[in-house]
């Protein structure tokens, strides 16, 4: 998964920054979770194109796959999916989890991105997840850490993830927060036959 997850993976946020003096525990199910199980935060700081999340420690199954970004991301996807649905060695379903998160490595003048992606699928703490039929995927161990989010609405495609990637870290700069601009993660929240109140998110880690 490459440096992707170094994670230490409606419309914009229109309201005005704010700053907290401690941190802001978020509810074990945020309202874009749709009560599936999502990786814990707390609320650092809310401005007004985006936030700062602090992460607690996290466990992801995850692949890689190569290729143009949606044909990379539908076979990851579904690498997963098979995964949870039994394709595993103890023949056994696991519920889906939220988000699936895709590593994305911008090209070198930010308007593009590789052909090389990481998908993955969240574990849900104190679970055993059984061991995958297929090598292609593997377990990933994520250390707590900040991460700057933006979320948007929409169905998110790739250049749409890129966009917003690139306005999140115009954002990033104009306020003189470092981070790690080799690599961003696209969080969907939702599946295809949602089509309204959809929710996604890009993510930077501190640096």
């Amino acid at each position: 998964m490459r440096n992707l997850f170094i994670l230490v993976l409606l419309s914009p946020f229109g309201v005005l920054a704010s700053e907290q003096n401690e941190l802001q525990p978020v509810d074990e199910s945020p309202w874009f979770c749709h009560n599936l199980d999502c990786p814990k935060y707390s609320l650092v700081k809310k401005y007004e194109t985006f936030e700062v999340r602090s992460y607690e420690v996290s466990h992801w199954m995850t692949t890689e796959v190569e290729g143009k970004y949606m044909n990379a991301v539908s076979k990851g996807f579904m690498r997963l999916f098979r995964y949870i649905q039994g394709d595993n060695e103890a023949g056994q379903k696991i519920p889906m989890t939220a988000p699936v998160a895709v590593v994305v490595y911008p090209t070198a003048e930010g308007t593009g991105m590789a052909n090389n992606h990481s998908v993955s699928f969240f574990v849900p703490p104190a679970s055993d997840p059984p061991k995958p039929k297929d090598a292609r995927i593997h377990t990933l161990s994520v250390p707590a850490g900040t991460l700057y989010v933006r979320s948007f609405g929409g169905f998110a495609m790739g250049t749409t993830n890129v966009d917003q990637a690139k306005a999140l870290a115009d954002d990033l700069k104009a306020e003189g927060l470092s981070f790690d601009e080799k690599s961003f993660v696209a969080a969907g929240y939702d599946p295809p036959f949602r089509p309204f109140n959809r929710h996604n998110e890009v993510w930077y880690h501190a640096a």
